[in-house]
C-alpha cells in the first residue's frame, strides 16, 4: 500500500509541477526590442536568441494579439523583465489533401522558430536549456542561407 501511494505521489507531481512552470497569455504587443508585452503586465523576454528589426517584424507577426504558452526561467532579468520559452499552437494540413479536412495542430516552440527561419540567432555565451537544440538549428539555417544567413558571411 505504502509503495502505491508513493507512486501516485510521484506520478501526481510529475504531471502537477511541469505544468506550473507553463502558463498560457494573451500578448498585447511585441516591444520595439522583441520583448513580448502580456496583457498581464508580464514582459518576457525569448531566451537564448537575439533578433535584428527583421526579426523583431517576423515575431509581431505570429505572436502579436495570439496566445502563448510560456516556460519562464527562474530569475529576473535587470529591467524587471522574465526570460522564457514561448510556444504557439500552429494548423496545418498536410497537402494534398481531402476537402473537409480538419486542421492537425502542433505546438511550435517560437524562439526555436525563428532560429529555423533566419528571423534570430543564438546567442552563444548565454546558458540555457534548448541551447545545444537552437545552435543546431542555426547550423542548418546558416548552410540553407535562411533570412539572416542569406545576406551575412559564413
Amino acid at each position: 500500500m505504502r509503495s502505491f501511494v508513493r507512486c501516485l505521489f510521484l506520478i501526481c507531481v510529475g504531471v502537477i509541477v511541469p505544468s506550473a512552470l507553463l502558463f498560457a497569455a494573451l500578448v498585447k504587443d511585441v516591444g520595439a526590442d522583441g520583448t513580448l508585452n502580456f496583457e498581464d503586465g508580464k514582459r518576457v523576454v525569448l531566451a537564448g536568441i537575439q533578433m535584428d528589426e527583421e526579426g523583431i517584424s517576423v515575431l509581431r507577426v505570429l505572436a502579436q494579439k495570439q496566445d502563448v504558452k510560456l516556460q519562464l526561467i527562474p530569475g529576473t532579468l535587470p529591467d524587471g523583465k522574465k526570460s522564457g520559452y514561448a510556444y504557439l499552437q500552429s494548423k496545418y494540413i498536410k497537402f494534398p489533401e481531402k476537402a473537409g479536412v480538419i486542421p492537425a495542430q502542433q505546438e511550435v516552440l517560437l524562439n526555436e522558430f525563428l532560429v529555423k527561419v533566419g528571423a534570430a540567432k543564438v546567442v552563444e555565451t548565454q546558458t540555457f536549456s534548448q541551447k545545444a537544440r537552437f545552435l543546431k538549428v542555426q547550423a542548418e539555417a546558416r548552410k540553407k542561407g535562411e533570412g539572416v544567413w542569406s545576406y551575412e558571411p559564413s
